[in-house]
C-alpha cells in the first residue's frame, strides 16, 4: 500500500491540475457514475470525528474513498484519506489529507466560477482569510483572468498578512478592504470561506450578474448568505455540490428555506451544470449562487489522481501491510 505524506501531495498537482481532477469529478456525478455518501459527524466531549465518502467508476477503472478527520479545539485538525480500487478491492493508498482537502475545495470553487461566472468578470470579493482562503484565491484567479480581488476580513493584521503572502501566487492585484460591502461592492465574483453563524455580507450589495461562491459552510448552524443573496438568485440558478448532504449540513439553504425564500426544488447539483444538461447562467445580469459544502468524490477524484502520479514518478513509500490490506491472490 503506498503512503503519500503532505509533502508528496504538494510535490504531484498544482492548482489547475486539481480543477481538472474536479471538473471531470462533476461531470461523472451528472452522468451518475460518482455515488456519494454526505458527511456524518460523532461528537465527544473534546472534540469532533467526521467521516465522509464515496466512489468513482467508469468502463476502464474505478476507485473507492474515504476520508476521516478530528477536529478538537486548541489541538487542530487531522485529516486522513484510504482508496481503494473498486474492481478488486485492493487497498491501494493510505495519504495525508489536509492539503488535499484544502485544494479540493479550493478547485470545487474555481470550477463553480468557470461555469457560472461571467466570461468577462475582473474583479472579485474574497471574505475570509483562514488557510483555505487561500486555495479559494488560487482557484478563482485559474477560473478567470481576474484584475482585482478585494480581500476583507475582521481583523486588519489578518487580512494585511494574507495579502502580503498571496500576492506573489495570483497575477490579481489583492486589495485589503475594511468591510464586506467594499468587498461585495462592484465584483463579478464574490467569495466567501469563513466560519460565520450569522450572514457577512449584504445581499443588497451584489452587483446584477455577480456569481456567489459560498464556500465556508458545512454546518447546519453556519451561515454566510443571507435571505436577500437568495431572493436575487433564485430568479437565476442557486447551485450545490449534493443535495442530499445539503439538506442536513447547509446552514446556508436550510436557513433560507426555513425562511420561505427559497425551496428546495429551486436548488440543483453542479453535477447538471458540468455536463451541459443545464447552463450555468442565461444572461450577463443573472445573480446565480454556489454553495460548495465539500464532498466525498472530491476526495476520491483527486486520491486517484495523486495515486497514479505517485505511481508514475515513484513518489511516496510503500508500506508492509499484511492481509486483507493486500490483494487476495
Amino acid at each position: 500500500m503506498l503512503y503519500l505524506s503532505e509533502s508528496d501531495v504538494k510535490s504531484l498537482v498544482n492548482m489547475s491540475d486539481v480543477m481538472d481532477v474536479v471538473e471531470k469529478c462533476f461531470k461523472a456525478q451528472g452522468e451518475g457514475r460518482a455515488p456519494n455518501q454526505p458527511r456524518r459527524r460523532v461528537f465527544v466531549p473534546k472534540g469532533t470525528m467526521h467521516v465522509m465518502f464515496g466512489g468513482m467508476v467508469d468502463e476502464n477503472e474505478g476507485y473507492l474513498g474515504l476520508k476521516a478527520y478530528t477536529t478538537f479545539p486548541g489541538i487542530g485538525v487531522r485529516f486522513i484519506f484510504l482508496l481503494w480500487d473498486a474492481n478488486t478491492s485492493e487497498m491501494l493508498s493510505l495519504m495525508e489529507a489536509n492539503v488535499q482537502g484544502q485544494m479540493r475545495t479550493g478547485a470545487a470553487s474555481g470550477v463553480a466560477a468557470k461555469y457560472m461566472a461571467r466570461e468577462d468578470a475582473e474583479v472579485a470579493g474574497l471574505i475570509g482569510t483562514g488557510w483555505q482562503a487561500r486555495s479559494q484565491l488560487e482557484a478563482l484567479c485559474c477560473a478567470r483572468d481576474l484584475k482585482t480581488v478585494k480581500v476583507h476580513s475582521r481583523r486588519a493584521e489578518k487580512r494585511e498578512k494574507f495579502v502580503s503572502a498571496m500576492q506573489g501566487r495570483v497575477n490579481a492585484e489583492l486589495v485589503p478592504v475594511e468591510s464586506a460591502s467594499e468587498a461585495v461592492r462592484g465584483s463579478q465574483i464574490v467569495c466567501t470561506i469563513t466560519t460565520a453563524r450569522e450572514p457577512v455580507f449584504d445581499g443588497n450589495d451584489l452587483e446584477p450578474g455577480a456569481t456567489v461562491v459560498a464556500a465556508g459552510s458545512n454546518r447546519i448552524t453556519n451561515r454566510e448568505v443571507d435571505d436577500e443573496t437568495f431572493r436575487r438568485a433564485a430568479a437565476g440558478r442557486i447551485v450545490t455540490d449534493n443535495l442530499e448532504g445539503a439538506e442536513f449540513e447547509s446552514g446556508d439553504l436550510v436557513g433560507a428555506i426555513r425562511s420561505n425564500v427559497i425551496q428546495w426544488g429551486q436548488v440543483s447539483e453542479i453535477g447538471l451544470i458540468a455536463t451541459g444538461v443545464m447552463p450555468g447562467r442565461a444572461s450577463d445580469d443573472e445573480i446565480n449562487l454556489f454553495l460548495s459544502q465539500g464532498v466525498a468524490i472530491e476526495d476520491v477524484a483527486l486520491g486517484a489522481e495523486l495515486y497514479r502520479r505517485a505511481k508514475a514518478q515513484g513518489v511516496g513509500a510503500e508500506l508492509p501491510v499484511k492481509g486483507f490490506f493486500k490483494k487476495a491472490t
